[in-house]
C-alpha cells in the first residue's frame, strides 16, 4: 500500500483521492506523506511546490512574513520559498496566538 500511494503522490495525484481509494483517512494519510517525506514532483498548475513548505518558521522568516506589510502575500512567499497559502495561513494564525513566541508583534 505504502509503494502504491507513494507512486501516486509523487505523479500529482491528490491525498483525498489516494486515501479515499485505499480505505484510509485524508488526515492519516496526510501525516504518513509528511512522515515518510513524500511530495508530489510537481504542484498544482505545473508550478513546483515550495522548498520549505513543512519546515519550521524562523524569527526571521516569522518577521518577514508578518510586518512586510510593503510586499504582497505572494511576494513574502516567494521571498521565502514557501507558498502564498502557507504565508497567508501563518499570518493569520500569529494574529491570533494569545503569546508572541516570535516577538515580533
Amino acid at each position: 500500500m505504502r509503494f502504491e500511494a507513494t507512486q501516486r503522490r509523487e505523479a500529482g495525484e491528490s491525498v483525498a483521492d489516494i486515501a479515499a481509494s485505499l480505505g484510509v483517512n485524508e488526515s492519516t494519510m496526510g501525516k504518513w506523506f509528511r512522515a515518510w517525506g513524500v511530495r508530489p514532483v510537481v504542484g498544482k498548475y505545473g508550478q513546483s511546490l515550495a522548498q520549505n513548505q513543512w519546515k519550521r518558521w524562523t524569527r526571521e522568516e516569522a518577521a518577514i512574513a508578518f510586518t512586510r506589510t510593503d510586499l504582497s502575500i505572494a511576494e513574502r512567499a516567494a521571498l521565502l520559498k514557501r507558498s502564498y497559502t502557507a504565508v497567508a495561513g501563518y499570518i493569520h494564525d500569529y494574529q491570533l496566538r494569545p503569546d508572541d513566541p516570535h516577538g515580533i508583534k
